[in-house]
């Protein structure tokens, strides 16, 4: 089931699906709408639900500069405050109108906005999502209720739950945000973006010109197709979204400590690396997938949100850093604990490429990537991972199909360059986050 999940920490790891190796996942062909809409629709007779899933093509990498974390509290406040017919809501409210699933989420260059429903819901839901992008209503009391809780999420991304605070450290050290800027939001920015400063950037830029629509699931899509129009077509296309600033030089010179406060009793402290991953359709991106799923391979593990995550690399939620890290026990030293972590990654780059490991890879990236068919029955169970893997693939330009054959072609010689490459040891950010009890 889909929930609230925490921002910078989503991760969707690959299902290992035994497809025969001719068989490709299709994607549907988008279409756009006047305004600039791009419209993805994947009906399913065998799914019981329908998700709708707005992805915007701007997240925290657009923040005003001084103000870092606009995009973060506009996302809260994109689901809660008033729109059309619907009265602000609070997240015990989302809860309740979504009982199959929700999700709102900002990431360095997209937003995603999401709701699970029933098919007799699909007109209420399309006027819905229609609503928010043409009529929303932000208020102080809805500031006064979501800048809490953005500040609440802050505080457990970098502190509170070490398991976080190793990634979102280690992410901040590869890319640092100029002047003050912090992923998800600083602080103190948070505390002074007023009411129309916001207001104003939703009217910029949270517009068709910048948004894809995709539903998947079960609906008709003759009804779809006609109704979307009926709904979009009189929004003003907006703005393009503002240009990204420049991003400053990385800091991997040396270890950064942190120390932090954890909320659980049982919290243990975090040793990280990691590094700056290559962009989906560079030469190396293939092989880099290659080493990820050696790595998940060899770990075997399952996201847990309060627990340390030894291989951090969601390709479609973040997929800008690959993060490695393990709990550090007070038996161990930092010394020792890092050199476990290099070997780790030393191992997954160097033992000789099987076509075991490409096909291993290939189906593991087939539900994020799109590498390899995926059965019905398990997209049936996770409709929102569906939508959302559709909308970030044509946002981010991947064609699953190309990717398989470059997955395909990956040699021994194209891992071992990633170790002077992507894995070189000047290029690696390095945290310790231990802890004040």
């Amino acid at each position: 089931m889909l929930g609230r999940i925490e921002k910078a920490v989503l991760i969707i790891i690959g299902c290992v699906f035994l497809s025969a190796p001719t068989l490709f996942a299709e994607t549907p062909e988008p279409y756009k709408l006047d305004n600039g809409l791009t419209v993805i629709l994947h009906p399913m007779s065998t799914a019981n639900n329908v998700a709708f899933v707005i992805l915007f093509n701007l997240g925290g990498a657009h923040d005003p500069i001084g103000k870092s974390g606009m995009a973060h509290l506009l996302e809260h406040l994109y689901v809660t405050a008033a729109a059309g017919n619907t009265s602000a809501r609070d997240v015990m409210q989302l809860q309740k109108r979504y009982p199959a699933g929700w999700n709102a989420q900002t990431g360095s260059d997209y937003t995603v906005i999401a709701g699970v429903v029933e098919p007799e819901e699909f007109a209420e839901e399309l006027k819905d999502v229609a609503a928010r992008m043409n009529d929303l209503r932000i208020t102080e009391a809805d500031l006064e209720r979501e800048v809490p809780r953005v500040l609440q999420e802050l505080r457990n991304m970098y502190g509170g739950m070490p398991a976080l605070a190793g990634l979102n450290h280690t992410r901040a050290q590869l890319h640092p945000i100029p002047q003050g800027g912090q992923y998800g939001g600083d602080p103190e920015h948070i505390q002074t973006i007023t009411r129309d400063e916001l207001q104003q950037f939703w009217k910029d830029y949270y517009k068709p010109n910048n948004a894809i629509l995709v539903i998947a699931g079960k609906f008709d899509v003759a009804e779809a197709q006609r109704s979307i129009p009926e709904n979009f077509s009189q929004i003003s296309p907006g703005k393009l979204p503002p240009t990204k600033h420049p991003t400053s030089k990385a800091k991997t010179d040396k270890v950064y400590y942190v120390n932090v406060k954890p909320v659980s009793p049982n919290a243990t402290g975090v040793a990280a690396i990691g590094y700056a991953a290559p962009q989906p359709g560079s030469k190396a991106y293939a092989p880099f997938l290659v080493v990820c799923s050696r790595l998940w391979s060899s770990l075997q593990t399952k996201f847990q949100i309060d627990k340390v995550q030894p291989i951090f690399y969601p390709p479609l939620d973040d997929p800008t850093t690959l993060v490695l890290q393990t709990e550090l026990l007070s038996t161990k030293d930092p010394e020792s604990v890092l050199a476990e972590l290099d070997q780790r990654l030393h191992t997954a780059l160097t033992s000789s490429l099987t076509s075991q490991d490409k096909q291993q890879t290939i189906n593991t990236m087939a539900s994020m990537l799109g590498t390899a068919d995926v059965p019905s029955f398990w997209w049936s169970r996770n409709l929102y991972g569906l939508a959302f893997s559709l909308g970030r693939r044509h946002q981010l330009q991947i064609d699953g199909n190309k990717l398989r054959t470059a997955i395909e072609r990956v040699t021994d010689a194209d891992l071992h360059s990633l170790a002077t490459s992507i894995f070189a040891l000047e290029k690696r950010a390095t945290v310790i986050v231990e802890l004040e009890r």
